[in-house]
């Protein structure tokens, strides 16, 4: 519930930062500040303790940061410029299916026959949504079309990149924060690798950091989505099924829509809340699963 609670605010956050500056700028620069910040608490509180990571961990943390952060997050990212904040939420629903697949591969994870029905629940409410927004004028353009493949495309590596993570920390205990540490330094490497082949990564921070519209919410939208929320999703996972985990994550779109509407950010259609509904429900049916097959 911490990390919805982050994400909530770092959802609206990183989508008036995405609206006034390029998605794949914020994204870099959030991942810097993220690291930075990520590298005081670590040297604060656990001072050498991810010194004692073995390689392998440091290879599925690091993948996981590149799938779930790099690649994910410039997904999600494009996605909220497009089709806002609320609607990319919506997507947040795939994740637990991704999750769950990827768990049962490398982790041995299983959930029974309830759970299952209760992810395709969650599911059926989003195809549901995507149905009948499709119709609407809003998204007939390609352009709305590709921001919601975005958006499920980054619902997609979010619960690839938490299972990677769950099977590095697995390896040899490590705490939840310096993990978090090991996944953001590897994602903020490589998306600065690939950035310095493309654009002037000097003159991309300045503008950034001198975009008094842009810089704001994009250091509010680090501190509660990277450097909180994501600790305290490792930490969740520690002591859950991802896919549990993951499907509670997806109450997103219910916390996003709720506060879209009642801060007049957004205007919300009348059939998000039903498909929000029907998804929610299918989460409830994850967490109970055994309760309902006693």
């Amino acid at each position: 519930m911490a990390t919805l609670l982050c994400w909530t605010i770092g959802t609206f956050a990183f989508a008036e930062a995405s609206r006034n500056a390029e998605p794949l700028s914020v994204n870099r620069v959030r991942l810097l500040f993220a690291t930075a910040a990520l590298s005081l608490i670590v040297v604060a509180l656990f001072q050498t303790e991810f010194l004692f990571a073995s390689a392998e961990q440091w290879l599925w943390l690091g993948c996981s940061g590149i799938i779930g952060l790099t690649v994910g997050d410039y997904f999600a990212f494009t996605a909220y410029r497009t089709i806002g904040g609320s609607y990319a939420s919506l997507f947040a629903t795939f994740a637990p299916g991704a999750a769950w697949v990827m768990g049962s591969i490398l982790l041995n994870e299983r959930i029974n026959s309830i759970g299952l029905i209760g992810m395709c629940i969650s599911l059926a409410g989003i195809t549901w949504f995507v149905w009948i927004n499709s119709r609407s004028e809003q998204v007939e353009s390609a352009f709305a079309l590709r921001g919601m493949l975005f958006a499920m495309l980054g619902a997609i590596c979010q619960g690839v990149g938490l299972v990677l993570a769950k099977k590095g920390m697995s390896l040899n205990p490590i705490e939840a924060i310096p993990a978090t540490w090991m996944r953001m330094l590897v994602a903020t490497g490589i998306t600065y690798f690939i950035g310095a082949w493309r654009t002037s990564l000097i003159t991309e921070f300045k503008t950034l950091v001198f975009h008094s519209k842009a810089v704001r919410p994009m250091l509010a939208g680090t501190l509660f989505g990277p450097v909180a929320g994501v600790s305290f999703s490792l930490l969740a996972v520690q002591h859950l099924e991802v896919s549990v985990a993951q499907t509670l994550f997806s109450m997103l779109p219910l916390s996003v829509i709720g506060v879209a509407a009642c801060t007049g950010r957004e205007r919300v259609q009348w059939y998000a809340w039903p498909a929000a509904a029907i998804s929610i429900s299918g989460v409830i049916m994850l967490v109970w699963r055994n309760q309902l097959i006693d």
